[in-house]
């Protein structure tokens, strides 16, 4: 926890950097609030210089759907509360085993959240390819205001 203080409080550089610094401060984030998985790993995707969307893959053994909603749930707060950057949005997929000390940027077989959305009560819409698409204002409504806005 006096990680993430600290690296909340410190001042960000630019660019590549800080987007690396706050992609570990949100995976170390993520993997305290969900203990359960076998690993987390986040990832930018930019469509502007300033409009980033903040990818969080859970690497988890096949659960039942409300054990899944709930960790999703709680991987999609933290990730929401602790990003020190501003993000427009936060896709989150589920896939099923250990998380390899390299993870590819991409997957094919990732576990649908369809479910997760459904009983999360998010419109079904927002499930793209079995991943979870939550735009800003989704967010603001679930969790209230982005870390990098409630102080």
């Amino acid at each position: 926890m006096l990680l993430l203080t600290l690296a909340a409080c410190s001042p960000f550089g630019s660019g590549p950097d800080r987007d690396e610094q706050a992609i570990a401060v949100v995976e170390s984030a993520v993997s305290a609030a969900v203990p359960e998985a076998n690993g987390v790993f986040v990832t930018m995707a930019f469509s502007g210089p300033a409009n980033r969307t903040m990818r969080v893959r859970l690497y988890i053994d096949p659960v039942d759907d409300a054990a899944l909603a709930d960790a999703v749930d709680r991987a999609a707060r933290e990730a929401w509360a602790t990003s020190p950057i501003a993000v427009i949005s936060i896709s989150l997929e589920a896939v099923a085993g250990e998380r390899p000390e390299i993870p590819p940027r991409g997957v094919g077989q990732v576990i649908s959240l369809r479910s997760v959305a459904e009983q999360l009560g998010i419109d079904e819409r927002r499930v793209v390819s079995g991943r979870l698409a939550l735009p800003e204002t989704t967010l603001v409504r679930l969790y209230g205001p982005a870390g990098v806005d409630a102080e």
